[in-house]
């Protein structure tokens, strides 16, 4: 995959996943207040890899923090992240746990994130990717 097709990858992965397709209230949680988390994915970098196999976790990038050569310094995750070079491996989970505690109050929401659909559009536009029934991942090593 070259730093175009990445570029194009987290970009659909971004516009298609703004926001969970189902998401459900924890049973022990509170029932007022409203989910933040619009996505969730995990990603690490050669470097990283080499380093300690860690991974970073967050929401996808905003479509405007996602620059030409990388996603942007100070956005959503944090630094930037060259897509040529740089990233490794990004896994987009089927779903995933929201859990706040705010001011004394736990919250919990189970939010699902559309990875068949989003698999869909990859494949229709030949981005390589691997899709199960856990999650939806891009793995470049």
């Amino acid at each position: 995959m070259n730093m175009v097709d990445l570029r194009f990858f987290l970009l659909t992965a971004t516009r298609y996943l703004e926001r969970p397709m189902k998401t459900t209230l924890g049973e022990c949680s509170d029932e007022n207040g409203s989910p933040r988390r619009r996505s969730w994915c995990s990603w690490t970098t050669y470097g990283r890899l080499a380093r300690d196999a860690g991974y970073w976790t967050g929401e996808l990038p905003l479509e405007a923090e996602l620059g030409e050569i990388s996603v942007s310094d100070g956005g959503t995750w944090g630094q930037p992240f060259y897509y040529k070079d740089n990233l490794a491996h990004i896994i987009i989970p089927r779903t995933f746990t929201e859990e706040p505690y705010d001011m004394g109050v736990f919250r919990q929401w189970e939010h699902e994130q559309d990875i068949d659909g989003l698999s869909l559009l990859l494949r229709a536009a030949r981005i390589d990717h691997h899709l199960s029934k856990y999650a939806l991942e891009v793995k470049l090593f």
